[in-house]
């Protein structure tokens, strides 16, 4: 046999040698109908953020800094809930003037651990007082952080109530952030809201430093 003959077998043994390699090994080894290892689950830190992205952004720096101090976490886990956009169409279904909370933002230590934070808002037969179309509430404790009660009339479209109508924006607070935290991050997820439901009539948000001054360094 031609010795340039023998070469090319050779070579087209090794290619399909290398070829199998990739699929069920060449000359013996591993058993070929061995199933594959299952992909590693993810671990719950998979799901942590900076406490400065929590909420959609409703956090700024100054709130995360107030929410690391003194011995807070720096990264926390954001539950899954509805975007705004749903929770808004939720709400113009509601035909009650008092309705079940809308889950808005909800942080956790970890998965499935203890929470840290959580803003809802419902439907509520209660206005803001003197006329004004939005109150903050200063509240005490952790279950009840702060409120702000915000009238938002959208008519007999999508209600079937008739009459003024209000929402109520609440929340819990576990790192304990100042009032005048609360007070920021309840109207910015009050304007995230209103914006999408039409108000008749646009509610006239306060600043936050007129409704709960910041605090002093050093104090909450």
């Amino acid at each position: 046999m031609p010795r340039n003959f023998r070469l090319t077998l050779g070579r087209l043994a090794a290619l399909a040698c290398a070829s199998a390699i990739a699929v069920t090994g060449c000359g013996g080894g591993d058993d070929a109908s061995e199933s594959p290892k299952p992909t590693a689950k993810p671990t719950a830190d998979a799901g942590l953020i900076p406490v400065a992205q929590a909420c959609g952004g409703l956090f700024d720096e100054a709130i995360a800094k107030e929410a690391r101090e003194p011995n807070g976490p720096g990264r926390v886990y954001p539950v899954k809930t509805e975007s705004a956009d749903q929770v808004a169409e939720a709400l113009r279904e509601e035909s009650a003037r008092r309705s079940t909370p809308e889950d808005l933002c909800t942080l956790t230590d970890k998965a499935d651990g203890k929470e840290l934070l959580a803003l809802t808002v419902a439907w509520t037969p209660h206005s803001p007082p003197s006329g004004r179309s939005v109150h903050y509430t200063t509240t005490v404790g952790p279950e009840d952080a702060g409120r702000l009660l915000v009238s938002c009339d959208i008519g007999s479209g999508g209600t079937g109530s008739g009459g003024g109508r209000s929402l109520e924006f609440a929340m819990r607070d576990y790192f304990t952030v100042s009032d005048h935290s609360h007070a920021k991050l309840l109207i910015a997820s009050a304007k995230q809201i209103t914006s999408k439901l039409d108000c008749q009539k646009d509610p006239e948000y306060p600043d936050p430093k007129d409704v709960a001054p910041p605090p002093k360094p050093g104090l909450r």
